[in-house]
């Protein structure tokens, strides 16, 4: 068997630079077809599936630094099941929702997409979120509760949040209102009634820590309909 000839940087280390978000909307995770809560990890889906309907929501997402990621963790509670990374320590990206999770009717989909990159003003530029709080919140149908980081006010979310349900509005889906910016680290499914939600306020040293060292960069709106993830760039 031929010996590999020595590599002459063979002494020096060299980082792999990290994936362009890019690459996670071309190799998006397949949909799991089906209403069995066993299929979403004991979830109920709040849209049942329907043949000739898609699953579409709009958002900014942040895929964080392996430091980040490991920072986001420690601030994921015992008794929830985490989103910053897989089952098997992979990690995941997050997200900054602006829409509700609506179910698109198939002669509506190019026109939302096309509708959603007009309204979104060309002159926008990327920008940077920070947070300000965590706590526990409950989803619409009270199906899930999900650990979130509130992100502090941010005129330019609200901006997008307005460009999105313009379209909606015009589209009659329907839209997300009183967003409460923010980012989910976890989910259960719901405690026994009127179990108190722990809140953790700027004033606990060990969550302020983490929320002075992140600071998230947005550069993209992303609507993903089904599979498919297309997006509106903001001004460099």
């Amino acid at each position: 068997m031929r010996k590999r000839p020595p590599d002459s940087n063979s002494g020096s280390t060299h980082s792999v630079p990290p994936l362009p978000d890019r690459f996670f909307d071309q190799y998006a995770s397949a949909p799991r077809v089906g209403d069995d809560p066993e299929l979403h990890g004991g979830r109920t889906r709040q849209s049942p599936h329907v043949e000739g309907l898609w699953p579409t929501h709009v958002y900014c997402e942040w895929i964080p630094a392996e430091t980040e990621s490991t920072r986001l963790e420690s601030l994921v509670p015992q008794d929830a099941s985490s989103l910053v990374h897989s089952p098997l320590g992979a990690p995941l990206a997050l997200h900054v929702s602006l829409s509700q999770s609506l179910m698109l009717a198939t002669p509506d989909r190019d026109t939302f997409v096309n509708s959603i990159r007009a309204a979104v003003d060309d002159n926008l530029a990327s920008f940077s979120l920070k947070f300000e709080s965590a706590e526990w919140i409950a989803n619409p149908s009270h199906t899930r509760e999900f650990y979130i980081l509130r992100t502090a006010p941010c005129d330019q979310l609200t901006a997008l949040l307005d460009a999105t349900n313009r379209v909606c509005r015009a589209m009659s889906y329907p839209t997300l209102e009183d967003a409460g910016f923010h980012v989910s680290l976890a989910w259960r499914l719901p405690d026994q009634a009127n179990r108190k939600r722990i809140r953790l306020s700027d004033s606990d040293d060990s969550t302020q820590d983490v929320f002075d060292e992140l600071e998230v960069k947005i550069h993209a709106v992303k609507i993903k309909i089904g599979r498919t993830v297309h997006r509106k760039e903001l001004k460099s």
